[in-house]
């Protein structure tokens, strides 16, 4: 049995990210590169974007962007800058373990990180 620890650290909020835009990202793709574009590249809409963000926002306790910082969001590398500058900030919080397995056993896939 592996030993899970309690929080994941910084450099593992890029995986993150990275498996909850590609399990819920509307056009499947094998890789999901941090150049890739959320609209273009990988189908997101506004009701998919919606999603992405509540699942960010309950990972990492983050609040609620505003809609002219939504709007900046492009490519997977920017969400991964803003999820990452919230948590050096102080504003946003690393998950624990059983948080990230919940979140994504409601895909049915397993935490990035097992």
């Amino acid at each position: 049995m592996t030993h899970t620890p309690a929080a994941i650290g910084t450099e593992a909020i890029a995986p993150v990210v990275i498996g909850m835009v590609q399990v819920i990202a509307p056009r499947k793709l094998d890789r999901i590169d941090l150049d890739h574009r959320l609209v273009g590249d990988l189908g997101f809409h506004s009701l998919v974007l919606a999603e992405l963000g509540y699942n960010l926002e309950d990972l990492f306790t983050l609040q609620a962007l505003n809609p002219e910082a939504a709007m900046k969001l492009e490519r997977v590398s920017d969400v991964i800058e803003l999820v990452s500058a919230e948590v050096a900030a102080g504003r946003a919080a690393l998950p624990d373990a059983e948080t990230m397995s919940g979140m994504f056993s409601r895909y049915g896939v397993d935490s990035p990180l097992v």
